[in-house]
C-alpha cells in the first residue's frame, strides 16, 4: 500500500513499516524530511510523478509500506490492554483514521475493526489518522456482537457511545479496563452491540444540533478516559 502525508509516513517509518519513500523534488526545509532521510530509502521524484501516484493533498511525500501485521482479536486481548476502541460500522474513511488517532494519543492499546461494513485502511484513512493506523495493533473481526462478547469474557468492559445512553461518562468508571464502542455516522451502534454492552454513555448536548460527528464524539469520550485516569493516578 502507498500511503502519503508528511506526519502518516513518518510515523509509519519510525514504526518500522516503511519499504521506501518518495519525495518530490524542490520541498523546503522540514524537520520531518530530515527524520526520515534517517528512517528509510528517499528515492526523490518529480512532484507530477508523484502526484499521479498519490492523488490528493500529498504534502509532497508518499511512501510504499511493508504488509501490515494481522492482529486477531485474541491475539489483541493476550496482551492485556486497558483501553481499546471497536469501530461499529464507520463507513467515512476520515472519521475512521480520525477516531484511530484520538486513541493512539489517549493511550489505547488497540482497535477493533469489522471485516466488512467499514471503511478500508485506504491511504487517506492512515492520512487521516496521522499515522496513528500504523502505531497500534488492528483486529479485524468477523462481526462486532460477537467480537463485544469475547471482548466482556476477556474481562474489559464494554461502553457503547449512545445519544439516547442512560448514563453520563463522568458516573462510569473508565479507570478500569474499557472497551469505547463507537457506532456509524447517523445509524450509531448497531442494536445488537448495544445490547451486549455493559453500559450506554450519553455525551451531554447544549446546543440545537442534536448529535456529533462520530470522531467527535469519540475524542470527547476518550479524554473523559484519560481525565479519570489521570486523577486516579494523582490520588495514589
Amino acid at each position: 500500500m502507498l500511503i502519503h502525508g508528511r506526519n502518516a509516513v513518518l510515523e509509519a517509518a519510525r514504526a518500522g513499516r516503511v519499504v521506501r519513500v518518495l519525495q518530490a523534488s524542490g520541498l523546503g526545509h522540514d524537520p520531518r524530511l530530515e527524520e526520515l532521510g534517517k528512517l528509510a530509502t528517499v528515492e526523490v521524484v518529480a512532484p507530477a510523478q508523484l502526484d499521479a501516484l498519490a492523488p490528493g493533498v500529498n504534502q509532497g511525500v508518499a511512501a510504499e509500506l511493508k504488509p501490515r501485521r494481522e492482529w486477531s482479536l485474541k491475539e489483541l486481548l493476550a496482551t492485556g490492554p486497558t483501553l481499546l476502541v471497536a469501530l461499529d460500522s464507520i463507513m467515512d474513511p476520515q472519521n475512521l483514521g480520525a477516531i484511530l488517532r484520538s486513541a493512539e494519543v489517549a493511550g489505547a492499546d488497540g482497535a477493533i475493526v469489522p471485516e466488512h461494513r467499514s471503511a478500508p485502511l485506504s491511504p487517506s484513512a492512515v492520512k487521516a489518522s496521522s499515522g496513528a493506523s500504523e502505531l497500534m495493533p488492528i483486529a479485524l473481526v468477523s462481526g462486532m456482537p460477537s467480537a463485544v462478547a469475547e471482548v466482556k469474557r476477556a474481562g474489559v468492559w464494554c461502553a457503547a457511545l449512545d445519544v439516547r445512553g442512560d448514563t453520563w461518562p463522568w458516573d462510569f468508571d473508565l479507570t478500569q479496563p474499557v472497551c469505547i464502542v463507537v457506532g456509524g455516522e447517523g445509524t450509531g451502534v448497531h442494536r445488537l452491540v448495544l445490547e451486549r454492552c455493559d453500559v450506554r454513555l450519553r455525551l451531554p448536548m447544549r446546543g440545537k444540533v442534536a448529535s456529533l460527528n462520530a470522531s467527535a464524539a469519540a475524542a470527547a469520550l476518550l479524554y473523559e478516559v484519560t481525565r479519570q485516569r489521570a486523577q486516579g493516578s494523582s490520588l495514589h
